[in-house]
């Protein structure tokens, strides 16, 4: 798996999924600690089995690693879940 990559657990795939399927429009916490809000758009896997979550702001693309978000949480009125962590 590409470099240090550490799935994130299955159950936390459906909450990315609903998502991208609604285009939420999510706040993301990194590791490093920036913040991202973008409208999420897809799920990708790539060759070396990595995981990325596909979103835009509007202006640019995002193609964030699923291993690199600590939390997310969706910013529309109505969605169908809150807060996420996605890493202890």
């Amino acid at each position: 798996m590409g470099d240090g990559y550490i799935p994130i657990d299955c159950s936390l795939h459906d909450y990315i999924e609903i998502a991208c399927l609604k285009r939420y429009r999510l706040s993301l916490e990194l590791i490093d600690g920036a913040e991202i809000e973008a409208t999420a758009e897809s799920t990708q896997t790539r060759a070396d089995k990595t995981e990325w979550l596909l979103l835009c702001d509007g202006e640019r693309q995002h193609c964030i690693r699923l291993d690199h978000i600590v939390a997310m949480t969706p910013v529309d009125d109505g969605a169908d879940f809150g807060r996420i962590l996605l890493r202890a």
